[in-house]
Formats: C-alpha cells, structure tokens, sequence
C-alpha cells in the first residue's frame, strides 16, 4: 500500500484552477487514512454547511473549500470576534491513482469526509510462482 496518498499542493493556479484560491483563505486542518481498497480525508469546517462546500479534482490535485454563512443582519454588531470570516481552502495532490468518478464527500457535525477507491492498478496484489 502507497503510504504516501497525497501532500499539500502548491497554491499555483496550475494546481487548482477551478477552486478560486487566494491568499484570503486559511487552510484547515486535515487527516489522510487508508487501506489498499480506499484513502479517506478527515476536514474540520467548523460551521460550515453542506452548500458552503465545493470539491474539485483536477490534473491530480483535490480542491476543497469551504465557507461559513456570514451574519446577515446590519443590526448586529461584533463585539469581540476570535473566528475567522476567511473561507477553508485544502489542496492536495493525489499520488496514487483514484477512481474519480466513485469518490464520495459527508459532512457531519463540522467534519468532511471524502471517500476516495483507489484504481485497481494501483492496489497491491500478489504474484504466483508457477
């Protein structure tokens, strides 16, 4: 099993053309897991909802980001803030081969999950002695 899945992508245009990455955005934090059948990434997103997401795979690289309702009522006023009105934007690029079209995304209490079955080729497989 390639141990290796992905690393953070560089913040080039090449990387993630279609995510609308800009340095306005912090990158949130993550965990990889995997078996040789499939990798799953663990994305905390504190308060963000299911539509403020976007996920993308492009050229190798998966794009994530993510982003808070904001407070929509002029009245209000912040009196002190410590949490950050920045969206989450993830890059990673993808070292081992994936079935792109049977990846699957959660999100549950503030985690995203993203299921990702790795290609048959890539998956370690035993050779016979004949």
């Amino acid at each position: 099993m390639n141990t290796n899945c992905c690393t953070p992508a560089t913040a080039t245009r090449q990387a993630a053309p279609t995510c609308g990455v800009d340095e306005s955005a912090r990158k949130p934090r993550y965990s990889v897991e995997g078996s040789p059948e499939a990798y799953e990434v663990r994305i905390e997103m504190p308060g963000v909802p299911k539509s403020g997401v976007t996920i993308d795979l492009e050229n190798e690289v998966l794009s994530i980001r993510g982003e808070r309702p904001k407070n929509a009522s002029p009245d209000v006023k912040s009196l002190h803030r410590e949490l950050s009105d920045l969206p989450f934007v993830l890059r990673l690029k993808l070292n081992t081969p994936v079935e792109e079209d049977k990846l699957t995304a959660t999100i549950e209490d503030g985690i995203l999950r993203v299921k990702m079955p790795v290609k048959e080729a890539a998956k370690p497989r035993r050779i016979e002695i004949q």
